[in-house]
C-alpha cells in the first residue's frame, strides 16, 4: 500500500531473482497516485529495480474509493499462495498482515517489529531472518492451511476480541492495577 524502502519491495525483488519459477505480484498504488512525493519515488524505483524480471508483476490499486481500494486488495490476497512481508524495519503493528490472514493468506515475514508476534511459524506463515530463509519459505508455504490463517485472525484479532481486550486494558489503567507494561 505505501512504497517506501523500509517495507522492503527491493528484497521481494532480489528474492524474485533468485526464483525465476516463482510468480510474484506487488500491489500498492500507482506511481502516479500516491499520498507523497516520497513514495511516488520509492514506487518508481521498485518498477525500476524490477525491470527484466520476469517472473515479478505490479498490481495498482486504485487510491479511491477506499472501498473499491479494499475489494482490490482482498482479492490479491486470497488469490495469492501467500504475503511476502520483508519489512526492513521495527514496524509495530502491520495491518497487512492482518488483512491478509484474515483472507486466509499464509504471511512470510522477515524478524522485524510485529512479524513475530502475528506470525505463528509453521501454522500461519514463517518467520525468517534471512533472504534465503524466505526462499526456503516460499518453496514450503504449501504446508501452510488457509483454515489455520483464517481461524487465528478471528480469534486474535476480529473486532470483537480486540475491542474486550482494550477495555480490559483501559480498566486495569482506570483501576490503577497497571501502567504501561
Amino acid at each position: 500500500n505505501r512504497w517506501h524502502p523500509a517495507k522492503g519491495y527491493q528484497v521481494a525483488i532480489e528474492l524474485a531473482k533468485k526464483m525465476p519459477d516463482v510468480q510474484f505480484v506487488m500491489a500498492g498504488l500507482h506511481p502516479n497516485s500516491t499520498w507523497s512525493a516520497d513514495h511516488t519515488a520509492s514506487a518508481r524505483d521498485a518498477v525500476e529495480r524490477a525491470k527484466g524480471v520476469e517472473n515479478m508483476t505490479f498490481s495498482y490499486l486504485p487510491k479511491l474509493p477506499p472501498e473499491k481500494h479494499h475489494e482490490m486488495k482482498r482479492s490479491l490476497y486470497r488469490r495469492a499462495k501467500a504475503l511476502l512481508y520483508p519489512v526492513q524495519f521495527q514496524e509495530p503493528f502491520g495491518l497487512a498482515q492482518i488483512e491478509a490472514l484474515a483472507c486466509g493468506t499464509p504471511e512470510i515475514g522477515l524478524r522485524f517489529g510485529s512479524v513475530p508476534e502475528i506470525v505463528q511459524h509453521g501454522k500461519t506463515g514463517f518467520v525468517c531472518d534471512t533472504i534465503e530463509d524466505l526462499e526456503k519459505a516460499v518453496r514450503g508455504i504449501e504446508g501452510i492451511k488457509s483454515e489455520d490463517c483464517r481461524a487465528d485472525a478471528v480469534a486474535r484479532f476480529d473486532r470483537r476480541v480486540m475491542g474486550r481486550a482494550y477495555l480490559r486494558e483501559y480498566k486495569a489503567v482506570m483501576d490503577g492495577e497497571t501502567w504501561g507494561l
